[in-house]
């Protein structure tokens, strides 16, 4: 019964994304459909419950947990530390665009980080270990996981950094600019670190740590995740905010983890859950 509730909250959560983000933005030459009140902070909310919810039911309540508490104190120091030095992702800073700070990172940002990081997650174990999820033991399926993991999350920035950074928003500003939309290649590489150390924490506990018994997942609900990062992908590029040069980046840089990972969910023939 609790996995039929989180099951149906998982796809409502989804639907209320796909609905705000994206398909309101694409009919709105035709008409104008109410939005979610709440804006960019409500979506980032909705998501982030999405991927905890899916999360919840695919690695079971404690694992859920530790991959949560891992990405947001791990995003939240690299961030903080890259806000007060300059050393982690270029020099830059947050307005008030996000809302209220914990030290000077926006409470919002750990949230938008699993929001993002969980889907990644899914993506990579699809791609290369044909399971939605768990980590094989072993150093090396822990250390490619966690780098395709990173990769895929990481790619995602090309595309959200040009809109939150650009003038329509000016979530943060970069104070020394950069050669891509503005932004330091710097910041690319910070994302590559500062993930790859969140897929190593958790991937690392998942190797180690055996999780309670879960039950099968369907092949469609593997897909949710999937469905998630290549809608988030949609939002950005509908939402008009993003550079022209953008959409084409966007679609091969994202375009490619969905259809490899898609590639997976057809090869896999009894989709499990960690054990």
């Amino acid at each position: 019964m609790k996995r039929r509730a989180l099951l149906i909250a998982t796809i409502a959560l989804l639907a209320v994304f796909a609905y705000d983000a994206v398909f309101r933005l694409a009919v709105s030459g035709v008409v104008a459909l109410p939005s979610v009140p709440g804006g960019l902070k409500m979506l980032t909310a909705v998501l982030a419950l999405f991927s905890l919810a899916h999360a919840w039911y695919a690695l079971g309540v404690r694992h859920t947990l530790a991959f949560f508490g891992l990405s947001a104190v791990i995003s939240w120091a690299f961030e903080q530390a890259g806000v007060t030095t300059g050393l982690v992702f270029g020099a830059y800073h947050y307005t008030d665009y996000l809302g209220p700070k914990l030290g000077h990172v926006p409470y919002l940002i750990p949230l938008a980080w699993f929001m993002m990081i969980y889907p990644s997650y899914v993506i990579a174990n699809l791609a290369l270990a044909r399971r939605p999820t768990g980590t094989p033991r072993g150093l090396v399926p822990l250390v490619q996981l966690a780098a395709a993991s990173a990769v895929a999350m990481t790619v995602w920035d090309l595309v959200i950094d040009p809109i939150l950074s650009g003038p329509s928003a000016r979530a943060w500003i970069w104070e020394s600019g950069g050669p891509y939309f503005g932004i330091p290649i710097q910041n690319y590489l910070g994302w590559l670190a500062t993930t790859f150390a969140v897929y190593l924490a958790y991937r690392a506990v998942e190797q180690h740590v055996a999780s309670a018994p879960v039950g099968s997942m369907p092949a469609w609900v593997t897909a949710l995740p999937v469905a998630a990062y290549a809608l988030m992908l949609a939002s950005n590029l509908l939402s008009g905010a993003a550079p022209t040069a953008v959409a084409p980046i966007g679609l091969v840089a994202m375009g490619i983890p969905v259809a490899v990972a898609t590639i997976g969910l057809w090869q896999i023939r009894s989709p499990r859950a960690a054990e």
